[in-house]
């Protein structure tokens, strides 16, 4: 079993580390109590806690009926050597991050543009606009908080955490501060003025979009390498952490040993171990099995029979139940369930976006002999091609924080819920492992280009598929995700 981890935690590193490197500088205002229970999915509870904690640590001031403000000073030495040495200690991490950002995030901005009508785009960009003529830090961070606006406003409940988290970990404000370095002046006096996003917005063209936002976050990169090269022999003494820094969990407070075990019937089920009509084992013998509690085990299985996987009968046992529409329309009806069905068709939606740039960039490194090691578990029973396919462009990928983002995406989408939606479940010929083979096929020739694109092909036609059932079956909101096509994206 997974180790548990807390959403106090969560809320609370993320936000100090904010603090402590400057993200949130002083007299910045944090987001109020409801604010912050929306942008990271906690409760009013957790967040209160969390204010407490950093009060109590003398980080910020709160006031009543006020939001809370940072009061905490970073050191005014110039240069200040803990933060040029804290940076050095992950300076490989904190490229990789630059780097995963440029492969990422273009798409994921263009399809958001995309799919928003120009209303809502005008009214995310609003501080944009405000802040178009102030200075270079100020116009960055208005750019930002557009940015999270229209993620938002697309609709998808992972975007917009990909990218703070992403821009958390690539040290934003260390960078912004020493912008007079003339390694870094070159992409600033390019790109200093943020308003030809709106420009981009405005045109309307996906293609033209992306490709901006490629430049630009590549223009980045190559900057930031070259100030971390020209410090690091300036500070020779600095030995790296080695540590992968990308921080970031999709779970959290979701992630209790029951929902764990339920997550995995589920996939046992839809796969066909268990079939329509079996018994599943004993409550003991699932402890005994999840070295859990048979009170754990019963919270999973009560979790099945309101998910419409099971129905349990006193004696009997519980009996595997495929597929009760009734139960899945109560299921929409309840608010926590509601909220997993929609992180779901994010994850696939997500995945449907950025499979491709991660299938382009670990292609190479699927070797003959990885090769030889996907055709036999291809061969394996209960063996799920597009899962398979997935672990090797995941474990091939040389940046951490995309391999990071995508395990915990995948970790998410549970293969055997769309299996459950044929009667024989891995056994059943479907369209996904037909398509997820022609992908396989594309590998094994060596055509990078219509590999990586049939994947994402694959993460289309499961949004689909489940999409659709879903919103047919009580949740209205499934039909606004729409499906990431290559017009959409830019590509």
């Amino acid at each position: 079993m997974e180790e548990k981890r807390t959403l106090f935690d969560y809320l609370y590193r993320n936000l100090k580390e904010q603090i402590l490197t400057g993200y949130l500088g002083y007299g910045e205002l944090l987001p109020s109590l409801n604010g912050l229970c929306e942008i990271y999915n906690v409760g009013i509870r957790t967040a209160k806690d969390v204010i407490r904690a950093l009060k109590e640590e003398g980080l910020i001031q709160t006031e009543e009926r006020k939001p809370s403000h940072v009061i905490y000073r970073r050191p005014q030495c110039s240069p200040d050597i803990h933060v040029i040495q804290s940076v050095l200690k992950k300076r490989t991490s904190i490229l990789q991050v630059y780097q995963t950002m440029e492969l990422l995030l273009p798409s994921i901005f263009s399809f958001s543009l995309a799919v928003c009508s120009s209303d809502i785009q005008r009214l995310c960009f609003a501080q944009l606009r405000k802040d178009s003529r102030k200075d270079l830090r100020t116009r960055w961070k208005s750019a930002s908080i557009s940015l999270h606006h229209l993620l938002d406003a697309s609709g998808n409940l992972l975007f917009r955490d990909v990218l703070t988290n992403l821009e958390l970990c690539a040290r934003v404000p260390f960078f912004l501060e020493q912008g007079q370095e003339v390694c870094f002046s070159t992409p600033c006096s390019r790109y200093g003025n943020p308003m030809w996003i709106l420009d981009a917005a405005g045109a309307g063209s996906p293609a033209g979009i992306h490709q901006q936002f490629r430049l630009m976050y590549a223009s980045l990169t190559q900057a930031v390498d070259m100030y971390l090269a020209d410090i690091c022999s300036r500070y020779p003494n600095v030995d790296e952490e080695q540590t992968d820094m990308f921080p970031w969990h999709i779970q959290l407070g979701r992630d209790h040993y029951y929902m764990q075990i339920t997550r995995s019937l589920i996939d046992q089920i839809g796969l066909g171990v268990y079939g329509d009509g079996d018994f599943l084992p004993p409550e003991a013998a699932l402890a005994a099995q999840y070295n859990v509690s048979v009170s754990t085990v019963r919270k999973a299985i009560a979790m099945l029979n309101k998910t419409g996987f099971c129905q349990t009968y006193n004696v009997k046992g519980t009996q595997v139940t495929l597929f009760n529409d009734n139960a899945t329309v109560r299921c929409m009806k309840n608010k926590v369930f509601k909220r997993d069905t929609l992180t779901y068709l994010s994850g696939l939606q997500f995945m449907a976006i950025a499979i491709r740039p991660a299938a382009l960039l670990a292609f190479e490194q699927i070797d003959a002999g990885r090769l030889e090691e996907l055709k036999h578990a291809l061969k394996a029973p209960y063996a799920i091609p597009l899962d398979l396919l997935i672990r090797y462009v995941i474990e091939c990928l040389p940046l951490y924080p995309f391999r990071a983002i995508l395990k915990e995406v995948t970790g998410t989408l549970r293969w055997g819920y769309y299996y459950s939606f044929f009667s024989a479940g891995i056994q059943a010929d479907n369209p996904l492992d037909r398509k997820s083979m022609t992908a396989y096929h594309y590998l094994i020739r060596g055509d990078k280009e219509a590999f990586a694109g049939q994947l994402s092909l694959c993460y289309c036609h499961i949004l689909e598929f489940v999409r659709d059932f879903l919103a047919d079956c009580g949740l209205p909101e499934a039909r606004n995700f729409v499906t990431p096509i290559p017009e959409l994206l830019g590509w």
